[in-house]
Order: structure tokens, then sequence, then C-alpha cells
């Protein structure tokens, strides 16, 4: 197995974060500091606990029902919210509905790209050609989800074998065409391989979940719906459909604890709500025991996940940075009141008919008494109709091409450096913190997060130290007793290089435990895979990597799944297995390589020659 195969898996999530390969030994790790293995003596330590809420349908015994059984009693507000965004966030695709047929060139990959319709179906397709026009490659899918609310752009979702995988192309509005989609403008790009998951989908869906041990998506509702603010309805359903209607909480005057006013709560519970999905951090962990699928409105987001941030400043604007934005602001630090329901109201009977005058109007509410220092007429040169927004909330750059936001730090702004970087290496601070958590937990967690922020790009010339203080953090938390699947296999990433035997120990603890997700499982044996590799033992490799084409759909894992069927001699499973790394990343040079080298190990001369050609091409014509 290579390098590069584990440098591409290590990608993917431990805990919803990426997780990027912890190249080579740390030098300073001497073997005498090798860590307890797993059979050593533990302690077991039960999930920490949940804040207590007089909100009945945090408890556990409150299940979802879908907006359907709300709109029942709930039709008015259930049409208000239909106005905002949230309610677009995903949908099935109409083709009808979407914008025109393109065909374009994307010069970065050489790859041409078209968009049509065919058979009641829209089809994205993806082609490469050499230099005489003749096809190399080509990807096409039929689109199965309409991703975002379609205000800033559309983005889209095939579906392929079950698994939800991210168009290339998304259609933006600014600039009424199609383009690349986030993260596809260079030129080795995903194509169609990138995954939809879980972690994807959590916060533009009404409720999502990983089928078991795979990372297959179940959408149980596909826009964000009532549950998303109010929690599960079941509670509140069951005790309206049987009372007496004079103890109606309107007549009344009492609260209804069986479902979630996010209006009655305090402001810190409020924004969880919020910040569940519009709160952007260096990197989030999820509590022990706790996935991020687990969060219910009317408990602190602290208590599901830990979110960490630089102990120094940073002003990038991020599309789900507002959260944080808005903590920065002088008037949200000195207004008790101030929250995002000031100026979004989900249920509002109807858009505001003049935007510019609804939100000055909320500005005056406070600054009345002390209006804008600038005089008028100087404040309509920059904006004629006097808008407060356009100074003091400005839109800007996003890490989303194409698209501007309104920054939502209320203040002066001035020009700053975007990405100011510091001068000596950061460390990671949390949020918020339960006090209620112990001390261990805090430990497991921060190392976690050092591991997370070490994969990050932007924070590649700190790597090798976050990677020191994740090795140190979690091996002291692992000799101190805890035990949870994710702490193992963050520690088998740090092993791996160092001491395969040690690390593929680690794996192997780390899948014992049930609480693994989809992603955290595929990790695991994958890391097991390759040691066991290294240690020799490839047909126990091989049960891993079986089970992990299973769980996810990537090209490498097909890729080194058919070499060790073929070192093994298993030729017509190998050419399977290569057949179907091909198909999902056809634009590998080595995976036609090697789909080569099993085509001869069948005596298919033909197409050995045919895909030894494509990966020359392939591999001349590669665009870094």
């Amino acid at each position: 197995m290579t390098a590069s195969w584990f440098r591409r898996n290590v990608r993917w999530l431990i805990l919803g974060s990426g997780l990027a390969t912890l190249a080579g030994a740390l030098a300073w790790l001497n073997r005498d500091r090798l860590l307890p293995s797993p059979s050593a003596t533990t302690l077991r330590f039960d999930p920490p606990p949940l804040t207590e809420s007089p909100y009945l349908n945090t408890k556990p015994n409150a299940h979802y029902v879908g907006s359907a059984a709300c709109v029942e009693c709930h039709r008015s507000n259930h049409a208000s919210y239909l106005l905002t965004p949230h309610s677009r966030a995903l949908a099935d695709l109409d083709p009808q509905a979407e914008p025109p047929d393109k065909t374009f060139e994307h010069p970065a990959s050489r790859r041409a790209y078209r968009v049509y319709r065919r058979d009641g179906r829209m089809h994205h397709e993806e082609t490469l050609r050499d230099g005489q026009g003749r096809e190399v490659v080509r990807v096409d899918l039929p689109i199965r989800f309409l991703i975002g609310s379609g205000h800033f752009c559309r983005s889209y979702l095939a579906e392929v074998e079950g698994f939800l995988c991210q168009s290339p192309l998304t259609w933006y509005v600014s600039r009424q065409d199609w383009h690349m989609s986030p993260g596809y403008d260079f030129a080795q790009h995903w194509g169609f391989e990138r995954p939809v998951r879980v972690g994807c989908l959590y916060c533009h869906a009404g409720r999502v979940e990983e089928l078991p041990r795979s990372t297959k998506v179940v959408i149980h509702e596909q826009a964000i719906g009532c549950e998303s603010c109010h929690g599960p309805g079941s509670l509140h359903a069951e005790y309206h459909r049987s009372k007496n209607p004079k103890h109606d909480e309107e007549s009344s005057g009492e609260d209804d604890f069986t479902i979630v006013n996010p209006g009655k709560l305090s402001r810190p519970l409020l924004e969880s709500v919020c910040a569940a999905c519009h709160l952007s951090t260096v990197t989030s962990v999820p509590i022990r025991g706790r996935k991020q699928t687990d969060y219910r409105p009317g408990l602190p987001l602290s208590d599901f996940r830990i979110d960490y941030r630089f102990d120094f400043d940073q002003e990038q604007m991020t599309v789900v940075g507002h959260m944080e934005q808005l903590w920065q602001s002088r008037c949200y630090q000195k207004s008790p009141d101030l929250t995002c329901l000031t100026c979004h109201d989900p249920h509002a009977k109807q858009p505001p008919t003049d935007r510019i005058a609804y939100h000055r109007q909320k500005c005056l509410d406070c600054h009345a008494s002390q209006p804008c220092k600038v005089e008028p007429a100087e404040r309509r040169k920059v904006t004629a109709q006097d808008s407060c927004i356009v100074c003091h909330m400005p839109t800007g750059d996003t890490d989303i091409p194409h698209i501007a936001f309104t920054h939502h730090r209320i203040g002066i702004h001035r020009k700053t450096h975007e990405h100011r970087q510091p001068t000596t290496v950061p460390n990671l601070v949390p949020i918020a913190i339960p006090e209620r958590l112990s001390e261990l937990d805090r430990q497991r967690n921060l190392g976690l997060a050092y591991l997370f922020a070490a994969e990050d790009p932007k924070h590649n010339r700190f790597a090798s130290v976050f990677q020191e203080r994740a090795l140190n953090l979690l091996g002291e938390t692992y000799k101190s007793g805890l035990r949870d699947g994710a702490l193992a296999l963050g520690l088998a990433a740090l092993w791996h290089r160092r001491d395969p035997a040690q690390a593929s120990r680690f794996a192997e603890e780390a899948l014992q435990d049930d609480l693994l997700s989809g992603e955290q499982r595929a990790y695991a044996l994958a890391i097991r895979a390759d040691c066991l590799i290294t240690l020799g033992n490839r047909p126990a490799a091989i049960e891993c990597l079986e089970e992990v084409v299973r769980i996810r759909r990537l090209a490498e894992d097909w890729r080194v799944l058919g070499n060790c069927y073929l070192e093994e001699g298993q030729i017509t499973k190998a050419l399977a297995a290569l057949q179907k790394a091909v198909e999902i990343r056809p634009y590998r040079p080595d995976i036609h390589s090697d789909l080569a080298n099993a085509y001869l190990a069948v005596g298919n001369d033909r197409k050995a020659q045919e895909h030894f050609a494509k990966s020359r091409w392939l591999l001349e014509n590669r665009q870094e």
C-alpha cells in the first residue's frame, strides 16, 4: 500500500473534521515512550451529562415527527416560514425550473462540461479529450438534488449506488451563469468523486442520518423544517391532540414545555440553535459519546460539540461565520437583547418591502438618541438610500467564489488584511465549554482539535507542532484510562508511520466502539489495512478493505484493494476492483496503469495497451 493512498484517506473526517496524514515519525519520540496497549486496564466513563432543561422534548423519549405533522395546527406559521431561504435548503431537482443548458471549457483542468436534459432529467457531463479531439474519459450523471436556496447559487448532488456526490458545476446568481463549484476551480479537482455525507447535509436538511456502518445518508426530511429550531415534536403533538382545549397555552398564558419556543430561550440557548450551522471556527470536536446530529434545541450546543478558535484575531469572511462576527460587535457586547432574531424573523408574514428602511429602523431602535456622526449629505455619497448596512455591515468576499455576504460584525469597518498570520505558533482555545466537563474530556477534546487543525492547509507551517501537542494530550488521556473510539482512532493515526503494529492495535480498538460513524469506521479500517500490509498480512488487509469499499465510495480504496487481489493471484476480483476505481476517478494515470496490469494478467493485451496509453497521456498532460 502506498503512502499516497494514506494521504488521500486521512482527508476524510474523524468526528466530522478532516485529518490529513501525519507523515513521518515525531523525531523526539522514543520507543520507550510507547503508549499502553489497548488491552491495558481501563477506566469506564459515561458520556458527560447533558444540561437540565424544562423543555420536555430535549429528553431522549421525544422523537421527530416531521413538519407535515406541525402544519396540521400551525398552517400560518408554516406558510410564513416557506418565505425564508432555510425552507429551500435541499430539494428534489425539477429540471423544468433549472437554469438553461450550457457547454463550456474549464481551462485549469482542461475538462469540458455540459449541462443538458434527457428523458425528463437534468444531466451534468464531464469530458476530457486529447490534442486530436479524441475522448480520453467521460463522466455523465443524472442530478438528484438541488442544494442551496438559490438566493446566491444553486449547487447539485448526484446519487451513485446509494452514495451522494457533489457535481463540479454550480449556477451562480451574480454571474447568471454556470461555473465550477466552490473548491473545484483548480486543475486536479475532485470531479464527481467528492462525497456528500451527513456532516455536509446536516445544515441543509431537516433531518439526516447515516445508514449503520456506512456513509450513505438517509434523508428523513429534506428542507430545514420546524423541528430544526423547535426540537422533536412528538410530545407536543400527543399533548395537544389529547388535552382539553381550555388548557391551550394562548388562552391560559402558561408555557408549553412539550416544545421549545426559541423566542423564549435565553440568549445563549437561542444562539445555540443558530450556531449549530452558522458558527464557523478553526475546528469542532463532538463530545465523547455524541455526534453532530444529536443536538436538540433548548440545550447548549457545547453539550454536543466544542468549537475551537486560535488565540489571535482573524477577520476572514466565511459563509457560515456569522455568529463569531456578531459576537465581535460592540452593539452585541453592550446589548443584552441583540440576537439573530432581532433582524431575522423566520415567521414574518411577508418579506419587508423596503429592506433598507427595515434594517435602518432596527438600528434606530437603539441608536435614535445617538445617530450616525457622519452628515447625511456625506452618507448619501456612499449610499443614495442612506443605508446603515452599507457602511456598518458591508458585503465582502467570502471563501466561496462569486458570492458576497453581509458581514455580521456591526461597527466601523476599515480595510484590513483578510489573512493575517500570527508570528508565533497559535494556541487553540474553546469558545465555550461546559463546567461539568471532566479534565480528561477537556484534554481529549483539545488533543483531537489539534489533530484536526494540523490537517488544514492554511496551518501547514504549524502542523508538526500541532501534531506534537495532539500526541501529548491524547497519549496522556489514554494513559489516564479514558477510552472511546475517536481517541483510539486519533492515536492510530499518530502512530501509523511510527509503529505499524501499535497503530494497528489502536485502530482495532477503535473498531470495537459501536458509536463510530461510518466515516470513522472506514478510516480506522484503512489504517489497519495499511499496517497489516506493512506487517506482511495481506489476506487480513483485504478483509478490511472489502469492508471499506462497502462503507464509502472512493477510487483509491478500490485501487488498493485491486492491487492486493492482484498480489494474491485473485485476478478476476482484481480486474473488477480496478475497473470500479477507474469508473469513480478516471483522471488518475496510476489507476489506468494498474488496470492495464490486471488486463495483462488475464491475457487481454488490447485493453491493457488502451489503458497504458491513457495512463501515459494523463501523466504527460497532468496539470498541477
